[in-house]
């Protein structure tokens, strides 16, 4: 049984159409539905519903967290790649048409969080179900909204725990739970508190295996445990935070927030299985490690003045953002447990004895001052430009004493501007350029500088393009961008380190929005042409294509409700088509293309005074196999079908 309050309903069991994002609000008459129908085509998540091309871990062949491109409710906020659901209701993928008129965008594209917030009226949710996204077994959640004073004064918050059933067998629990108080004093004036937390127990290592030669794994047997019962441990997790939204008067209004997250590890393993053959033969090598962890303080601070002169309205916005970002590492121990079968698990070795080394640390102190300023003529065009100031500062401090201890500074100047013109009633014009400052991705376990983290890197993105309104209800956007950064991956003697510079260039189609009354579209296509240049290409040690990356896409979302979007029964397809990916950085392997499909639907009736939604849902509808391929060219196979049915009800 799924419960949900009563602000989600629309949005889970209708068209799939959500109004939360001010994209082209210029767009008068029938662009202003569909305007922001386009958020969903480039992501959207509500509770664990997803639509759109991309999401919180992937944005045009990016991981918007790992670079550090997070905000809550707009604001900056850098956490250690977890939140809980009892905390968010759901996120925007701020790229392309999402990311105009938005302030201080990221060229890599950002993740903005939703907070579940208590509004005038309680709400309750409870959910039971037989799965979660990635995992399936049974779960349990609360969620209350409950208003303590009308509007003026609020709680909200929940818990949730699941019995979770991995992909690659094996099982472990996990827990999480959120508490928020939400004051309004004054109209336009807000303050906020909250904490949330998530406990994983028993999480093993999942193997990953790393192909010898040009032809990818042989096909694993799924859903059965594979690993070693010894890799088992603890993932430990919060975020606890403060923020304030302040009506001034005279067009003038504050937005602050104030964040801590904490991550801790009760040990660390991973699971290699390398120089993998076609017949199924590896090498084994397990990954030791334990008290790594990291606390991390991020906020920002805005002052905002909007005001309107005749037709053109202006908003101009301060920033002070920045971070303090404290992260310990190392000391693990590389463990060779022999070549064998991979699926004969009683093979491998017991857990030897090893001893832990000292942890080095990493320490990032940043801080960047910024002003961004958005015209909007109402019905014509828009214009915005913002610039920040920034200092970072990066100190890593190794525990083996042969390591030299290293500095990192510098003093980026960002910037970004962007604009959109209506054409005619249908049709928009936009183009942006954005210059910014990233975390690069951390050295993975096979690397032998495995967790080291380089320092922020300089990435840059200029895009263009045309949304074009069918209908009142459904949009067409087309959009051609190029994202440059450094390039990071492993060197022949596996360090993780700066092998060039990688540009990726690509195509985005997007359809959202309504055909007719009751059936609704979310899809997108992309088409990608990564490239790395530099001397590691040039001198044949790595090849020209980034491993891990696909050049096409194809993601839709279609739903069709029963009375014209108004019965009691409705079906949703889900599909997803990948385009063959590198597998290694010579790329002479490649996993092959793979295509997923979805089917569900939903049966919404009254019970007890409740309204109730029952969902069965079928993930991976033809049993399809294909293979994951990590930045590091490390395999993992996708999951097996899996029946699911959840009961959701409004308390």
């Amino acid at each position: 049984m799924t419960v949900h309050g009563s602000r989600l309903l629309p949005v889970l069991s209708g068209a799939m159409v959500l109004s939360l994002c001010p994209v082209c609000a210029h767009a008068q008459h029938v662009e202003q539905n569909a305007a922001t129908q386009s958020d969903d085509a480039f992501g959207r998540t509500v509770g664990s519903e997803r639509s759109g091309l991309y999401n919180a871990d992937e944005v045009r062949g990016f991981n918007p967290g790992e670079a550090g491109n997070v905000r809550i409710e707009g604001l900056y906020f850098d956490y250690p790649s977890f939140l809980s659901n009892r905390m968010v209701e759901g996120s925007t993928v701020r790229v392309g048409l999402a990311a105009q008129r938005y302030p201080f965008p990221a060229p890599s594209g950002l993740v903005d969080y939703d907070l579940a917030l208590p509004g005038s009226s309680a709400e309750a949710d409870v959910e039971i179900d037989t799965a979660g996204t990635q995992v399936h077994g049974p779960g349990l959640q609360f969620n209350a909204k409950l208003p303590l004073s009308g509007e003026r004064f609020g709680i909200a918050g929940g818990f949730g725990t699941r019995y979770a059933m991995r992909p690659e067998g094996g099982k472990h629990t996990y827990h999480t739970w959120s508490a928020l108080a939400a004051f309004r004093p004054a109209a336009g004036t807000e303050f906020l508190v909250f904490t949330s937390g998530m406990i994983t127990k028993g999480l093993a290592a999942r193997a990953t295996y790393f192909p010898e030669g040009t032809a990818p794994p042989p096909k694993i047997e799924r859903n059965r445990y594979l690993g070693l019962d010894w890799t088992e441990f603890d993932n430990i997790g919060h975020v606890h935070g403060a923020m304030a939204r302040i009506a001034l008067g005279g067009g003038w209004r504050i937005h602050a927030g104030l964040f801590k997250a904490l991550r801790h590890f009760n040990g660390s393993y991973g699971d290699l299985l390398l120089k993998v053959t076609p017949d199924g033969q590896a090498n084994r090598v397990v990954i030791a490690d334990d008290g790594n962890g990291e606390a991390i303080l991020s906020g920002e601070f805005r002052l905002i003045r909007e005001w309107r002169t005749g037709a053109f309205s202006h908003t101009l916005t301060a920033s002070i953002r920045g971070r303090d970002k404290h992260r310990t590492f190392g000391g693990s121990v590389s463990l060779p447990l022999g070549t064998g079968p991979i699926e004969a698990p009683e093979f491998w070795q017991p857990r030897p004895a090893y001893v832990l080394g000292a942890k080095s640390s990493d320490d990032v102190r940043q801080l960047a001052g910024g002003i961004s300023y958005g015209l909007l003529w109402q019905g014509k065009a828009s214009f915005d430009f913002g610039i920040s100031k920034g200092t970072y500062t990066k100190r890593l401090d190794f525990a083996d004493p042969a390591l030299a201890d290293a500095v990192s500074r510098d003093q980026p100047l960002l910037w970004n501007v962007s604009a959109s013109v209506s054409l005619s009633r249908h049709l928009i014009a936009f183009a942006g350029m954005s210059r910014g400052q990233e975390d690069a991705v951390i050295a993975p376990d096979i690397a032998v500088n495995r967790s080291e983290a380089p320092p922020a890197i300089r990435t840059r993105q200029v895009e263009m393009g045309l949304r074009f309104a069918l209908s009142p209800r459904l949009a067409l956007v087309v959009d051609a961008f190029e994202i440059s950064r450094p390039y990071y991956n492993l060197d022949s003697g596996l360090r993780f380190r700066r092998l060039g510079r990688l540009t990726n260039r690509g195509l985005e189609f997007s359809l959202t929005g309504q055909i007719v009354p009751g059936l609704s579209v979310v899809g997108g296509l992309l088409l990608a042409d990564p490239r790395i240049a530099g001397e590691a290409v040039s001198s044949g040690q790595i090849g020209e294509r980034p491993v891990g990356q696909v050049r096409r896409r194809l993601v839709a979302n279609i739903d069709w409700r029963t009375g014209a979007g108004k019965g009691p029964l409705s079906f949703d397809i889900y599909a997803e088509s990948y385009s063959s990916r590198v597998g290694n950085v010579a790329n002479t392997l490649y996993a092959p293309p793979r295509t997923n499909i979805n089917l569900g639907a939903r049966y919404r009736f009254d019970f007890a005074g409740m309204h109730l939604t029952l969902r069965p849902l079928v993930q991976n509808l033809f049993n399809s196999y294909g293979w994951n391929v990590s930045s590091s060219g490390g395999f993992i196979y996708t999951n097996a079908r899996v029946f699911q049915v959840s009961l959701r009800a409004d308390l």
